[in-house]
């Protein structure tokens, strides 16, 4: 009986303990307004999406849609690698459409790989800063 009662109050201990540690805080790292333009020839582009990768691969990626040029986010402090992709219909590949009644173009990236898969642009988020990033790329 002793054993039971000991074992009862043990298990009520931990799970009191463990449930102290739950909620009341802040939910993950404290994230900061990120905005900026993208460009593409020096005009605005339409739509795109930019990832906002951790380079170690550790922490959190995030990601913004672009709408006739502009984009805002909020990001954790530190830097980020940056991938922008912006895709278009194409004037040569045709794909079933979605009801399978006929064929529409296929949707192409038509952003250089050097802004996207092989992209080396870079942020670095600080606290306190503006961060306000524009991207002006070029299409050769």
């Amino acid at each position: 009986m002793i054993k039971s009662q000991l074992l009862s109050l043990s298990i009520i201990i931990t799970l009191a303990t463990l449930m102290m540690g739950c909620g009341g805080g802040e939910e993950g790292p404290k994230q900061f307004t990120v905005t900026g333009t993208v460009t593409l020839d020096g005009q605005p582009i339409p739509e795109a999406s930019i990832l906002f990768k951790d380079p170690s691969g550790k922490n959190k990626s995030y990601f913004a849609g672009v709408k006739d040029g502009a984009y805002s986010t909020k990001i954790e402090a530190g830097k980020r690698k940056v991938l922008i992709t912006a895709n278009r219909p194409s004037k040569d590949k045709m794909v079933m459409n979605a009801e399978g009644t006929g064929k529409e173009p296929a949707m192409e990236q038509y952003l250089p790989a050097e802004y996207n898969e092989k992209s080396t642009l870079e942020i670095d988020v600080v606290a306190g800063n503006e961060n306000q990033f524009s991207f002006e790329l070029k299409s050769k």
